[in-house]
């Protein structure tokens, strides 16, 4: 059975379950533990799978002098792809502005964020200050900068451009195929993961109610979401592609990581299926699997950026009761889109934190409004990484089509 035939079957399944068995307390605790062993086991794999993949991958682009190409592309999506989704957002509001549902909570002191940007900053530049690499590979727990920078290090020494060096080479690649093969299980088992998943999260949702009384903003959301990804996305992949790859090809094929990120809200559990995948369905090289992807977890964050955007400024209207001028609107995408690079410091919740840090740059005090936001987080952390992992699967599409080495057949790879 195709994977994303498989993980539609798995989410109606988990649908069932949840109106079956719902209301059973040993239902709910059973697929809460298993639920996050699972997202704790997909950080397990993913660690030494970008690394060994990362490092293999970079000494293949340097052996072939591609290495330049592809920072080029890979930064040049990563960059335009975010501020676009972002700016997305901004436009649907302007026409379709919806108030964000703020709780009571909205009257909460908000001190207690305002040194949220500063220890972010503080944070995402202690992560830089590699001293100890084996260290780092262990503590590595929900952020994959140290480990691609040691990967990069390690990667760019083990180019095979001598005999002495191409046995350690060999090596690498053969541990990155290694680990690709085990994401590749760890994909087609994804759909009875995801069965667990999916059913603790609509109970979640079904349980703390909200869902029920917002369905204006649901659909703002839905608006966003579609458009990013039947529009805005393919739109984009066509055109830097030259047309070359089709894009909703890559929608369907890559719908089991998309909704495991949907109903998860982790970037580290999708990511080991987005790399096997996108090389096993969408004819990715794995050398730019095992480069691109891990990449756009950190600097790919579009589809948060985007939720983000939207958060900002629902929030705004809910909090003034009058849609931002255009200007203030253009400046909160942008920002958004900023700092989304930071994101990845919050695993599990990009999205508040963007908002967060948004609002405290700019100097917008709602006075904890935005605490309301942790309600719906399942939602929309989720939608962000749904739409990150697409951002990803489309960028290394891109990435391979414009380095001329977009395969045709499966694991026809370069050594």
């Amino acid at each position: 059975m195709k994977t994303w035939i498989s993980y539609l079957a798995a989410t109606a399944f988990g649908l069932a379950a949840t109106f079956v068995f719902g209301e059973s307390s040993f239902f709910q605790q059973a697929t809460y533990t298993i639920t996050a062993v699972l997202v704790q086991l997909g950080g397990f794999i993913l660690i030494p799978f970008v690394f060994f993949s990362f490092a293999a991958g970079v000494a293949s682009l340097r052996k072939d002098k591609k290495g330049c190409k592809f920072v080029r592309t890979t930064v040049f999506w990563s960059v335009f792809s975010t501020v676009l989704l972002a700016l997305t957002a901004a436009v649907v509001f302007r026409f379709l502005p919806i108030a964000f549902p703020a709780s009571s909570s909205a009257g909460s002191d908000a001190s207690g964020l305002s040194m949220v940007g500063l220890q972010s900053f503080s944070t995402f530049l202690g992560h830089l200050t590699i001293v100890n690499p084996f260290y780092t590979l262990v503590k590595a727990e929900s952020f994959l900068l140290p480990i691609i920078i040691i990967a990069l290090l390690f990667g760019w020494f083990l180019k095979p451009n001598i005999e002495i060096i191409r046995p350690a080479y060999v090596v690498m690649n053969s541990f990155s195929e290694t680990f690709f093969r085990l994401a590749k299980a760890w994909a087609q088992w994804g759909a009875i993961f995801l069965f667990f998943i999916s059913s603790y999260w609509i109970t979640t949702i079904a349980q703390e109610g909200t869902i029920f009384v917002i369905l204006d903003y649901l659909m703002i959301l839905g608006i966003v979401v579609a458009g990013a990804l039947f529009v805005v996305l393919p739109l984009l992949l066509g055109i830097f592609s030259l047309f070359r790859v089709n894009p909703y090809r890559i929608l369907y094929r890559m719908l089991g990581p998309a909704l495991a990120g949907l109903f998860t809200g982790s970037i580290f559990y999708t990511t080991p299926s987005t790399m096997s995948l996108t090389r096993q369905g969408l004819s990715v090289q794995k050398r730019v699997s095992g480069t691109a992807v891990p990449l756009y977890t950190i600097i790919g964050r579009g589809g948060s950026a985007l939720i983000s955007t939207l958060s900002t400024l629902t929030l705004i209207y809910a909090a003034t009761g009058s849609v931002p001028e255009d200007m203030v609107l253009l400046t909160i995408a942008l920002v958004s889109a900023l700092f989304s690079v930071v994101s990845p410091l919050y695993l599990g919740f990009e999205v508040f934190f963007i908002t967060t840090l948004t609002l405290n740059y700019l100097k917008i005090d709602l006075y904890g409004a935005q605490m309301s936001m942790i309600a719906l987080m399942p939602i929309l952390n989720g939608l962000g990484v749904l739409i990150d992992t697409y951002v990803a699967s489309f960028g290394a599409a891109y990435t391979c089509s414009r380095m001329g080495v977009l395969v045709k057949t499966p694991y026809r790879d370069i050594v």
